[in-house]
């Protein structure tokens, strides 16, 4: 005969109950499978970055496309201008160190120590745009240049040194991406899990494309950062 449940009992709370099916968390063998397909991805394409600098195509976009519509908005619409820049900072080095320090307290202060260990992970962002930086570099920079440039050294900066990856793009790759997936994993909840995924989309393709209107990057730099991002995104997920 089946025992009757013990009201008294605690609850499970939802880092230790099962994952609810209808939620939005992927499941470990989907995210294992996007990290096998990013990370040859990667590899091919530091491999074309080092022996080619920029593509035909990218070329005529950054000389022919770019400059008049940076042109247009900067002359006929200067506050546009002010907020895409500002929109482009959401990604900035900064900016997502103090981010990933402030949702990690938040996780801690909730007890959430599975998630705060998530974004302590996603922290790996910066240092393998520094290693993807200085294997890419052309020419080559020295470990002295690299580390000059991590503090913005003589007004040079990371961008100045090397273009790939694109730092803002790998960034809020795993920073957003993380907050959505930590979104998901608190609320068990598809809508909301797929809403939290859908501004974190968001808010990468347009921290991204404001760098090309900017004429900071092209967009292999841009491709390098989403992949290397996504890679370290499905790596942290999978396990």
């Amino acid at each position: 005969m089946r025992r009757l449940p013990d009201p008294t009992s605690r609850p499970a709370t939802p880092s230790e109950a099962p994952d609810d099916l209808g939620s939005a968390v992927p499941s470990p063998a989907f995210a294992f499978l996007l990290a096998l397909i990013a990370l040859p991805s990667l590899f091919w394409l530091v491999t074309l970055k080092r022996t080619t600098d920029h593509t035909v195509p990218e070329d005529w976009l950054m000389m022919n496309v770019v400059p008049p519509i940076q042109h247009w908005v900067t002359t006929n619409a200067p506050p546009l201008d002010a907020l895409l820049v500002g929109i482009s900072g959401l990604g900035s080095g900064w900016f997502v160190a103090i981010g990933f320090g402030l949702a990690g307290l938040v996780a801690v202060f909730r007890r959430r120590m599975d998630l705060a260990l998530l974004l302590a992970a996603g922290t790996l962002a910066f240092p393998i745009e520094w290693a993807l930086k200085y294997f890419t570099a052309d020419p080559e920079i020295s470990l002295a240049t690299l580390g000059n440039a991590l503090f913005n050294v003589g007004g040079v900066g990371l961008d100045n040194i090397a273009d790939f990856p694109a730092g803002h793009a790998l960034r809020a790759t795993v920073f957003y991406g993380l907050l959505a997936f930590c979104v998901a994993r608190v609320s068990l909840d598809r809508r909301r899990g797929m809403i939290a995924y859908g501004v974190a989309v968001g808010l990468i393709a347009a921290i991204s494309l404001i760098r090309l209107y900017l004429g900071a990057h092209y967009p292999m730099d841009l491709l390098g950062g989403w992949i290397a991002g996504g890679a370290l995104l499905a790596v942290i997920v999978a396990v």
